[in-house]
């Protein structure tokens, strides 16, 4: 069970028992996760934190939010979604427990770049509109075995330094360790 769902339950397994006892329970499960980042104070000094940013005003956090942009195509289910405005405009936050070593994280960051893009630029609207945005993927395990606490993904413009600035924001991970 997720967020959305009974907040009196941890998770159950596939047999219908509860998956872990409640003492075992860390920030990287679901249930607790949920939980902390429900409350607008801890998630927004959690992504200050992190990103190392000033945060204004953060909209209700939603927890597991489902989003399909076709019938027929592949929908994502955001772990952590959150809207912030600061003065300048919007900014929109996508956070992502990763609890397993994904070979693919960097296709999959790009992917939920994408939908989210495409949730936010509604009919009529013009691309300048598009917020601000920030995909961050919290990580159990160092998915690129760099030994770097957080990796942050720039684009520049080949053969130079020079920033290819479209307002994106990939953390493609910060290792966690759950550890006691």
């Amino acid at each position: 069970m997720g967020c959305g769902h009974n907040d009196n339950y941890t998770e159950k397994d596939r047999t219908g028992q509860w998956s872990k006892p409640w003492e075992d329970l860390t920030f990287a499960d679901n249930f607790i996760f949920c939980k902390v980042m429900k409350d607008e104070n801890l998630c927004k000094e959690l992504l200050e934190r992190l990103l190392k940013i000033k945060i204004e005003r953060l909209s209700y956090p939603e927890t597991e939010k489902k989003l399909i942009p076709q019938y027929e195509s592949k929908g994502i289910r955001l772990d952590l979604y959150v809207k912030d405005s600061d003065g300048n405009g919007e900014r929109i936050f996508d956070v992502e427990i990763q609890t397993y070593r994904d070979q693919g994280i960097e296709k999959r960051v790009r992917f939920y770049q994408s939908v989210l893009d495409m949730d936010n630029l509604q009919h009529g609207m013009i691309y300048k509109d598009l917020p601000e945005s920030y995909i961050i993927f919290i990580c159990t395990q160092d998915p690129f075995n760099l030994d770097l606490p957080v990796y942050e993904t720039k684009t520049v413009f080949k053969n130079t330094d020079t920033m290819y600035n479209d307002d994106t924001h990939r953390y493609s991970s910060m290792p966690l360790h759950t550890t006691r």
